[in-house]
């Protein structure tokens, strides 16, 4: 029997016996690395998540007892001394190859690592694409989630001052790399201070790990299945997040156009082959709803976009829905974020 699934996509329906095997949910990590992505998974842990294990990796030891974590890993003992990587991205590249072994362990067995980071200091920047590495070559798929520093001019290949670190680089190391600009809060949000942007994006974050990794674990209006997530994440290369709110008597355009009125990286959506969509509502979140607002969506889209979404019925959105859509493989710009210094004052 032909029937109409996620996306809109035709395909046949099978049929299979259940004997009661016990079917695992895939092992889910989402790995903070240095202080902003250390306090990325503490908020998220704040928050809750069911169904992920949250591991924070940095060099600096006075920052530890502050993080909550699963686990927490101290790397490079030998070359930063617990004291930090100073900025150098150098240095934190080699705390974590220093630190490998015991990352491998931690890392072992996962099936979807998220590896969150800011790019704006020593060992975000230079360990956070080792452990995405690592990631993969244990069979994991790896999703690098790193935010831009505020003020930063970025270009394509540029390896001087404001950009340490070459954005394809970090591309090659993650199968899937979100790169989020935290000066586009500043830009929706002018009146926040610098801190308050971070705790905003951090809260993105949070939300981004949290909402795939319950989707695909827990009971939903519409589930993702890990094979999906693994379809668009395994080659997603660079990646934007497009993330909206509205009422629920708004209707579906609303929807989705809140969402794309704040895209978290300058973008042309239409490149992008792929889609990763998240929804979530009240009990009024009905399962005609849900495709209505996937079909606006999927209509912004190239037409051969492969694009796969599942929703979630929370009870403290009654009323609104929210909407989350990681864009893959959009490729990258020639030049992207370039703006001057902003006032953090």
């Amino acid at each position: 029997m032909e029937l109409e699934p996620k996306g809109g996509f035709r395909s046949v329906e099978m049929s299979y016996s259940y004997d009661g095997e016990d079917l695992a949910n895939p092992r889910i990590l989402v790995v903070g690395c240095g202080n902003a992505g250390c306090n990325m998974v503490t908020r998220l842990a704040n928050l809750g998540v069911h169904g992920a294990e949250i591991v924070a990796v940095n060099t600096d030891r006075r920052r530890m007892d502050k993080i909550k974590a699963d686990k927490k890993i101290l790397i490079g003992r030998g070359v930063a001394g617990g004291d930090g990587a100073g900025g150098d991205p150098e240095l934190g590249r080699i705390a974590a190859e220093r630190s490998r072994h015991i990352l491998e362990e931690a890392l072992g067995s996962a099936d979807l690592v998220f590896v969150a980071a800011g790019l704006g200091g020593g060992t975000g920047m230079g360990a956070a694409p080792t452990i995405c590495e690592i990631a993969r070559n244990l069979g994991a798929t790896a999703v690098g989630i790193f935010t831009l520093p505020l003020g930063a001019g970025w270009r394509r290949g540029d390896e001087g001052p404001d950009n340490p670190v070459k954005i394809e680089n970090l591309v090659k190391a993650a199968n899937t790399l979100i790169l989020l600009d935290n000066n586009r809060i500043l830009e929706m949000a002018p009146d926040l201070s610098a801190e308050q942007a971070f705790s905003v994006m951090d809260q993105v974050v949070a939300e981004i790990a949290k909402g795939i990794t319950e989707t695909v674990t827990q009971t939903s209006l519409i589930n993702l299945d890990y094979a999906d997530v693994k379809t668009i994440m395994s080659r997603g290369g660079l990646s934007a997040v497009l993330v909206g709110e509205a009422d629920t008597k708004d209707g579906a355009e609303e929807v989705v156009f809140s969402a794309l009125r704040s895209p978290m990286l300058e973008m042309e959506i239409k490149r992008a082959t792929g889609c990763l969509l998240h929804m979530t509502g009240g009990r009024d979140l009905t399962l005609k709803k849900a495709a209505t607002i996937a079909g606006v969506l999927t209509r912004e889209l190239d037409p051969e976009a492969n694009v796969i979404w599942g929703a979630r019925v929370k009870e403290s959105y009654e009323g609104k829905i929210g909407l989350m859509a990681i864009m893959t493989g959009a490729g990258m710009p020639p030049v992207f974020g370039q703006r001057k210094e902003l006032d953090r004052d």
